[in-house]
């Protein structure tokens, strides 16, 4: 009886110990549990919430706020007939007019250049560097020259729309009407680089022209000079008119000497050879040929006395001296008609820059996004935080 009674008492005990082991396991586990758990959030609050605080006290009490200014612009030029087309598209082969004259605009608005001139006319890059901006949106007060074209860069905006030819200019700036002024003098600059650019294109190809004048001017003035020597060295105005009377002179002294010579053939027929008719008449002849054989002289002989050259040596010589004129006549007409024209066509060449919308006045800051850039913070802080304790885990797993 004695052991039966003893079974059932240390099977109760048996079940005591159990269960009291048991309950220790839960407790130990339910107290590990809460350390846990509190580590779990303590890292949460440190690597998400703690940065989106901090960012959005920046955001909502320190941060300063941009404005944006936007204008649009088209290049335009003289000429009917292209229309809203350049003619700067040559100057880069394979591109239309239209966009090489809006590319080179878009290009100077964002150069060195226009930065420079921009923080001589409108200090902007000492307005950059003005403390009453936070320390984060501010430009550094030792920045260089490239640190300040860069932060330039960043805060405008300039897009080309190749089928329209519409340049649209944005510029941020912490104060409206600030942003505004720095539209309009972009603009004004930019219609002086326009206007610079055509107007040299214009001017070379006026001034080439006018230099080929000028060559063509003096050719001529050279060749007129020639002629004029020629005709006093000479004596004579034009050998081919003086070889055209002394011709007709010898035809006529030669007409005379036949029809005197057929007189001294009849006279002597009926009188006798020393009777003064005869004689007469005889003399007229020799008279006729001297005075023909001097003509011939005149014509195509030489006088070493007085050094004249032959009628025809000066004739083809004065003849060339004007055939040297009318080239340079020519050439002179011509270089006129290209100067007129190289006129007309550069001044359809000239461009304008022409504003479609004047630089507007924000009225709302569009700069920084702020609900965009904290969801945008929060999600990368979720995902890095996610990836952290996923590697942890996997750190913890190999390590068991």
């Amino acid at each position: 009886m004695e052991t039966a009674e003893r079974t059932p008492a240390v099977s109760e005990q048996k079940a005591a110990d159990a269960a009291r082991k048991i309950t220790r396991k839960l407790s130990a586990a339910s107290i590990g549990a809460v350390p846990a758990r509190a580590a779990r959030w303590r890292g949460l609050l440190l690597c998400v919430v703690l940065p989106l605080v901090l960012v959005s006290g920046y955001y909502l009490f320190w941060v300063s706020d941009r404005y944006v200014s936007a204008a649009q612009l088209i290049v335009k030029d003289n000429s009917s007939g292209q229309g809203m087309s350049s003619t700067l598209g040559f100057l880069v082969p394979g591109m239309g007019g239209d966009s090489q004259d809006a590319f080179l605009v878009v290009n100077y608005i964002q150069s060195l250049d226009m930065a420079q001139y921009l923080d001589q006319e409108l200090g902007l890059a000492d307005y950059y560097k003005s403390d009453s901006y936070d320390v984060f949106s501010r430009l550094a007060v030792d920045a260089s020259q490239e640190d300040y074209l860069e932060y330039y860069r960043s805060h405008i905006g300039i897009g080309h729309d190749e089928a329209t030819g519409i340049i649209t200019i944005e510029m941020q700036a912490f104060e409206p009407a600030f942003a505004q002024q720095l539209v309009e003098t972009v603009i004004r600059k930019s219609e002086d680089f326009v206007n610079a650019i055509s107007n040299q294109l214009a001017d070379k190809q006026v001034s080439f022209v006018r230099r080929e004048l000028e060559l063509a001017q003096g050719k001529l003035r050279t060749s007129k000079q020639k002629i004029l020597d020629f005709q006093n060295r000479n004596q004579v105005v034009s050998p081919e008119e003086m070889t055209k009377g002394i011709s007709a002179i010898i035809q006529g002294l030669e007409a005379k000497l036949a029809e005197s010579r057929a007189k001294l053939t009849a006279a002597k027929t009926y009188l006798h050879t020393d009777s003064s008719q005869v004689v007469s008449l005889q003399a007229e002849i020799d008279s006729l040929q001297q005075q023909i054989e001097a003509e011939k002289v005149r014509l195509v002989g030489v006088s070493d006395e007085n050094g004249e050259q032959r009628l025809n040596s000066l004739n083809a010589h004065f003849q060339n001296l004007q055939l040297d004129l009318q080239f340079a006549m020519d050439a002179y007409q011509a270089s006129l008609t290209a100067l007129e024209t190289a006129r007309m066509e550069a001044s359809g060449k000239l461009k304008h820059l022409m504003v479609i919308s004047q630089p507007s006045v924000a009225e709302d800051a569009e700069y920084p996004h702020k609900l965009y850039n904290l969801a945008s913070l929060a999600v990368i802080l979720l995902l890095l935080y996610g990836i952290g304790k996923m590697l942890v885990a996997s750190i913890r797993d190999h390590r068991v």
